[in-house]
């Protein structure tokens, strides 16, 4: 394990070298220490360069026929492979795998790093076993970088950007956006979009569909895209849509929402296409392109108190959030945490946030219909996340809260 951990891996095969000569497990155990302290000792040090040739001394021990022992050392190398630099090495230096320096710096400079969703697709990235990591820290050097974009997005994604946006924060592997639109979709013309697992067949019978009461008619009425700042969650989600032949309406990116979202929503409101969306012609109309509705659905909670600083809302988001939203536009919040839950809503009832939203708390009842209880309207769409389809199978509660756009004009 600390061969492995060390980016060592050619010193099991020197073992039996060491046994014939009768070497004591303490002396190989300080010899390969001795190897971790040489190759930098971090777990990093297989992501970044294994070491160009390592050279390390093997003690071996002689017995005399008097029966007095001697110890002599032979100067070994590694093998070339040890030599190769890791795949990734050229482009990305990071100083751990979570990216835990919470941007106070690491080993390399700023030169050194790479947006982490710059990586090229892996061939696990689209496929359904495939286990992704379930937390990565926002605030980290790398991920306070710009996403790279398709060139020439958002026409590059959606085949009409004339078109108002429904925008998922923290969208995971896309689940949720995949049943949405296509659910939408078959309603309108009766096709079977491809369902391939136990989660989208689940969200037939678990609501009743009420998207019709928030969103335009037709599928085709409105854009959709998922944002997810997990690089490899993201690259799934947007070869599960390609799958699907959703791509053009519905999209994702890998980008942190706290870094990017301006800059997205910006460049989506600048764009134009000659085509005239369903709802009638309306070239040129910035009110069109803009988030008509926001979901931020069971984000990482950060429970440690010196983490809420990681949370995904936070007031510069809401600020930017009401600089694009328009009078009536929709910002829907969930979670299984109520205290996570409670933290996005501070959010929203604070400075910015209650300049310019105001808090929905029509149909605030359980989902059995019961008594009135805190945080406990229905989903206003029907349609779960995969997170919620869990929470209420376990008998969980899930906490919500709604809230519109006013009317007044934003003030920059």
């Amino acid at each position: 394990n600390l061969c492995h951990k060390i980016g060592v891996n050619n010193f099991p095969s020197l073992l039996p070298h060491t046994m014939k000569r009768r070497c004591p497990p303490i002396l190989i155990l300080m010899q390969m220490l001795a190897l971790c302290l040489r190759t930098g000792g971090s777990s990093s040090s297989r992501r970044i360069a294994k070491p160009a040739a390592t050279a390390f001394a093997l003690p071996t021990i002689h017995r005399s026929n008097s029966g007095c022992a001697t110890t002599t050392t032979t100067r070994m190398h590694s093998t070339a492979e040890d030599a190769k630099p890791a795949a990734a090495a050229a482009s990305i230096q990071s100083t751990d795998a979570d990216g835990d320096d919470d941007g106070k710096g690491g080993r390399g400079g700023e030169e050194n790093y790479a947006p982490p969703w710059s990586q090229p697709q892996s061939k696990a990235s689209s496929s359904r076993a495939t286990r992704f990591r379930q937390h990565v820290n926002p605030l980290s050097r790398r991920y306070q970088m710009n996403a790279d974009l398709p060139d020439g997005w958002p026409q590059s994604d959606f085949t009409n950007v004339n078109l108002p946006l429904y925008l998922d924060i923290g969208c995971g592997k896309g689940g949720f956006l995949l049943e949405l639109v296509g659910r939408r979709r078959r309603n309108t013309n009766g096709n079977i979009i491809l369902r391939d697992d136990d989660y989208m067949n689940s969200t037939k019978t678990m609501y009743e569909d009420t998207t019709s009461e928030w969103l335009p008619t037709s599928c085709d009425g409105m854009n959709y895209l998922g944002l997810e700042i997990r690089p490899q969650a993201s690259q799934y989600a947007r070869a599960r849509a390609e799958k699907r032949g959703l791509d053009g309406t519905l999209s994702f990116l890998g980008c942190n929402a706290n870094v990017d979202l301006d800059r997205l929503l910006t460049l989506y409101r600048k764009s134009t296409t000659t085509t005239t969306s369903i709802d009638g012609g309306n070239d040129g109309n910035d009110n069109y392109r803009r988030p008509a509705f926001v979901s931020i659905q069971f984000p990482d909670p950060h429970f440690k108190k010196s983490h809420s600083k990681r949370r995904v809302v936070t007031s510069a988001l809401v600020t930017t959030l009401a600089k694009f939203m328009r009078e009536g536009d929709v910002v829907f919040l969930q979670s299984d945490i109520k205290d996570a839950l409670e933290g996005m809503r501070e959010r929203f009832v604070e400075d910015d946030g209650k300049a310019y939203f105001d808090e929905c708390s029509d149909g605030n009842t359980d989902d059995d219909g019961g008594e009135q209880q805190e945080y406990g309207m229905r989903n206003p769409l029907g349609i779960p996340t995969e997170r919620e389809v869990s929470v209420l199978k376990k008998g969980l509660p899930v906490y919500r809260t709604l809230f519109k756009r006013k009317g007044n004009v934003f003030k920059s």
